[in-house]
């Protein structure tokens, strides 16, 4: 078996989304790559085992290319591996310039999504664990903070969604309904606020600890 190392180009294309800034899929494969070096098959795998609790599907020609987006970025690397059964594979290793790259997402503001349960949190959480509890408290306290201030599901009926000349035993369907509707939402927030607390007094106390 040989390898060859393949590094990245000296013009880097233009990345979408702006602002230099790992997207979430490369957040994830950059943080795998950051444990140790890894064949797009091996990112692939992770994701199908672990991939729902993070809130995150893919599939291998999303993760090639994301590959070499990164190369070109120069946040990764990759040789060759020649083997005598079967087809040659890449194996990616994260550079300085990567972990640069993700440190800096790390850093860069988090902002809640308007959906209780967007992955975008989750992957924060999960792969910013390595700078220890006080950055998952920071975030635990930001979301928390955020889902208190917005948790209303006291709404009224959508009058758009009323259709002419109902009759008050109807128009009484739709308000009860609305509610009914309303409840779910209502339920799923007060779900996670509750274990947003929880986390929050036990990483506040890992904290001290440390």
């Amino acid at each position: 078996m040989t390898s060859v190392l393949n590094r990245a180009p000296d013009a880097a294309p233009k990345r979408r989304g702006g602002g230099g800034l790992p997207a979430r899929l490369e957040v994830i494969m950059l943080s795998l790559l950051l444990a140790d070096e890894r064949t797009g098959y091996d990112v692939l795998k992770w994701i199908e085992r672990n991939g729902a609790f993070a809130g995150y599907r893919t599939q291998a020609s999303q993760i090639y290319r994301q590959f070499t987006r990164m190369q070109a970025e120069g946040w990764v690397e990759s040789t060759v591996q020649t083997r005598d059964r079967g087809p040659d594979a890449n194996v990616y290793r994260i550079t300085p310039s990567g972990e640069v790259a993700l440190e800096a997402w790390i850093d860069s503001p988090y902002e809640p999504s308007p959906r209780p349960l967007d992955p975008d949190f989750q992957v924060r959480l999960m792969f910013s664990a390595r700078r220890g509890p006080a950055k998952a408290l920071e975030l635990v306290r930001i979301e928390l903070e955020y889902r208190r201030r917005n948790e209303d599901y006291r709404k009224g009926v959508d009058l758009d969604l009323l259709p002419r000349g109902l009759s008050l035993e109807q128009q009484q369907w739709h308000a009860d309904f609305t509610m009914l509707s309303s409840e779910r939402g209502h339920y799923m927030a007060q779900t996670l606020i509750a274990w947003l607390e929880s986390a929050e007094v036990r990483l506040r106390s890992m904290t001290e600890r440390m």
